[in-house]
């Protein structure tokens, strides 16, 4: 008799114990619920928002916003120098930017032509220092954390 009670909570403990191994169990620590939810690490919620961009409220909005104030600020500080051509060119420039976490921008990586490497040398060296002049701005935003983004602007270097 004993024996088949024992044998009974056994067979009930082993079948409710199953619960504890499921996919979506909760922890008691942290209250954090495993799903089978992908998480797409190269899109962010919410992008990084100029000052000026903040009464923006839908995000196409916002990112259009960012762009055209990036542009111009870009453009207001590149214009402050003033660059010697020796040849005429007719070409682009792509640089990376990465907008870090506490919304500062650094250069990562600028990709030139030959045509502007020998003609503008000093060209890096200006957007490298533009770029560090740029105002904080909020970072951008995935699932409600400041994360950092990259971002590729490509300027077009035209002599007249």
């Amino acid at each position: 008799m004993i024996r088949r009670a024992v044998s009974f909570i056994f067979l009930i403990l082993f079948f409710t114990s199953c619960d504890f191994f499921s996919s979506t169990a909760t922890t008691s620590n942290n209250n954090l619920q495993l799903t089978g939810t992908v998480i797409d690490f190269t899109k962010v919620d919410v992008y990084p928002i100029f000052s000026d961009c903040e009464n923006f409220s839908e995000e196409g909005n916002q990112k259009e916003c960012f762009e055209q104030t990036l542009t111009q600020k870009l453009s207001e500080l590149f214009n402050e120098n003033d660059l010697k051509v020796k040849k005429v060119v007719n070409d682009s420039t792509a640089i990376d930017l990465l907008i870090d976490n506490t919304g500062k921008a650094s250069v990562v990586k600028i990709n030139s032509p030959e045509s502007i490497l020998t003609n503008f040398p000093e060209l890096d060296s200006v957007i490298r220092k533009s770029v560090t002049l740029l105002p904080t701005m909020k970072p951008a935003v995935k699932r409600g954390i400041f994360v950092k983004s990259q971002y590729r602007l490509v300027v077009l270097v035209k002599t007249i």
